[in-house]
């Protein structure tokens, strides 16, 4: 079975979500527990603007956290390695 699992890395802008990548599970990349393992970034949650949103195999927005730039640019960097 295809696990459709994703992660996708966005800029929260006023009310506006600016998606910046997107990961897919693969049987590389397990996506569920790259998030877990993300450290969240509670304390600049309203002056970074950066999350890490978590979906199911279904589509649904099953969890959500705030994240650094740094942390947010890893996933990305990850993602474009993964691509090439």
């Amino acid at each position: 079975m295809f696990s459709q699992s994703k992660i996708l890395v966005w800029y929260q802008v006023a009310s506006q979500k600016v998606v910046l990548g997107e990961a897919l599970s693969s049987e590389n990349c397990d996506v569920v527990s790259d998030w877990r393992r993300a450290p969240s970034d509670e304390d600049c949650k309203a002056a970074q603007g950066y999350r890490l949103s978590l979906f199911d195999d279904d589509g649904r927005e099953i969890a959500d956290k705030p994240v650094s730039m740094f942390t947010a640019d890893a996933f990305l960097d990850g993602i474009k390695k993964a691509s090439l």
